[in-house]
């Protein structure tokens, strides 16, 4: 008997007691009868059901995927996020990590669910963390080095015509792989490798060569920061690194970690108001007005503003690949 009809008749019976059944020795009687034939049938229903749980259980356990949201580098400071290792990225509306099949370079913006795939020249695409919404981008002269906007909704990178000679940046928005040049007065804005990154939400920056160490020292004299929207100057930096990002400099303005000579190596943190350099020990986001994070060989390390460690936490996400960050949100 099926458990829908015991239990429909047991409800029944259970009813009838209790809308005002015959009284006397009739009634206990037939009330005797009805408890035993209750409770045969909740035995009955009982086992249908350890039955019925045998059967499913086990098989719905195996065809449901095991997931699991264990975070990569639990504890981040601010709220911060590991957004990527390698081609594993963050779905952020699932709090869970994703392997997009791809061959290329994965970059995952630092908020939202967009990702940079560079599969090398010529070849470009943007989608989200799924993999789904996929847009190719016209790479007609640009360089590479991309670098995403704090927002995550667009990324900008260098620019070049060979006749006539022109350099300037690319502004690619991440949603349709659209792509804005602007172009630039070289011969006022003399720099070495020309790389652009985001600098604030609305500007780019160009680091302008200092050419007193030669030709292969990869100096830098000051920053230019450009309009990200119209292209137009905006104003000049005294400092002398390559910022690495939009999160290179401190919520505040005063402070700017970056490379000193383009060997990624030699990193330096400047304070903007005195003018002063300090070595620094990684490239580094800053969480705070005194707190940074580092990605470095698997780990990500908080530190202070003095370069100080304060602690190493371990990312819990296999594979090779660079470690990416990004703000809550």
């Amino acid at each position: 008997m099926r458990f829908e009809q015991l239990l429909h008749e047991t409800i029944e019976e259970m009813s009838a007691e209790l809308t005002g059944p015959p009284s006397g020795l009739a009634a206990a009687s037939m009330a005797r009868g009805r408890r035993i034939r209750r409770t045969r049938r909740i035995a009955a229903a009982a086992a249908a059901v350890a039955a019925v749980v045998a059967v499913a259980l086990p098989w719905a356990l195996l065809s449901q995927p095991q997931r699991r949201a264990q975070p990569a580098a639990p504890g981040l400071p601010g709220g911060w996020v590991v957004t990527g290792v390698g081609n594993q990225v963050l779905d952020r509306a699932t709090g869970k990590y994703v392997t997009l099949p791809v061959r290329g370079t994965v970059l995952p913006a630092p908020t939202g669910d967009r990702v940079l795939v560079d599969d090398g020249p010529g070849s470009v695409r943007l989608m989200s963390v799924r993999g789904t919404d996929v847009m190719t981008v016209d790479t007609t002269g640009l360089g590479g080095a991309y670098n995403w906007s704090p927002r995550g909704d667009r990324l900008v990178t260098q620019v070049i015509q060979k006749e006539p000679f022109r350099i300037g940046f690319a502004v690619i928005d991440a949603r349709t792989g659209a792509v804005t040049r602007h172009w630039i007065n070289h011969a006022r804005y003399d720099c070495s490798r020309c790389t652009f990154v985001w600098f604030g939400q609305e500007t780019v920056v160009l680091p302008i060569a200092d050419r007193s160490g030669g030709e292969a020292a990869e100096l830098v004299d000051r920053l230019e920061v450009f309009d990200a929207l119209s292209g137009e100057h905006y104003v000049s930096v005294p400092a002398g690194l390559t910022p690495s990002g939009p999160f290179s400099q401190s919520p505040g303005g005063q402070y700017i970690v970056g490379d000193l000579d383009g060997t990624a190596t030699n990193w330096r943190l400047i304070d903007l108001a005195t003018g002063q350099l300090w070595p620094f020990p990684y490239d580094a986001v800053w969480v705070s007005s005194d707190e940074l994070l580092a990605a470095h060989d698997g780990k990500v390390y908080v530190l202070t503003r003095q370069g100080t460690v304060t602690a190493t936490i371990d990312v819990n996400l296999p594979g090779p690949g660079k470690i990416s960050l990004g703000p809550a949100r």
